[in-house]
């Protein structure tokens, strides 16, 4: 369980981090094209190049983070289908031995039961017998 939580934090941590690069990169871009010495026109063309460049680059991350996310929901699913078949595996093994164990056991507290009962009925006749020979 530690190492799913360390598994997901890593990627909380890898999503920061590509966020912070990414608009890092960008404000850098935008800055590095705002004082540079060219046209305002030249300008414009290479901020609207560079915009397209990290707009392509955010895109492939966020694929990359989607793919990242479907892979972790579908190795989720088939470790949860696991484990619910495995847990109907233990029920059914343990069904089965209370089932052969009540088998075994109810015939035989049958039987006590009846000798419980049968040594009870004479215990009250010999208490009878004993009485009726000290009256």
């Amino acid at each position: 369980m530690n190492e799913e939580k360390k598994e997901n934090d890593g990627k909380n941590y890898f999503l920061g981090v590509l966020i912070s690069l990414l608009t890092g990169m960008f404000i850098g871009t935008a800055i590095g094209i705002l004082f540079a010495p060219k046209a305002g026109k030249e300008t414009r063309k290479d901020i609207r190049e560079k915009s397209e460049e990290l707009v392509e680059k955010s895109k492939k991350g966020v694929d990359s983070v989607v793919g990242q996310t479907k892979e972790f929901v579908e190795k989720s699913k088939s470790k949860f289908t696991e484990m619910k078949e495995r847990g109907e595996e233990v029920w059914e093994k343990g069904k089965d031995k209370v089932e052969k164990v009540a088998k075994v056991i109810i015939p035989k507290i049958e039987k006590t039961r009846e000798k419980v009962e049968e040594a009870v009925k004479k215990g009250k006749e010999k208490a009878k017998k004993t009485e009726g020979s000290l009256s």
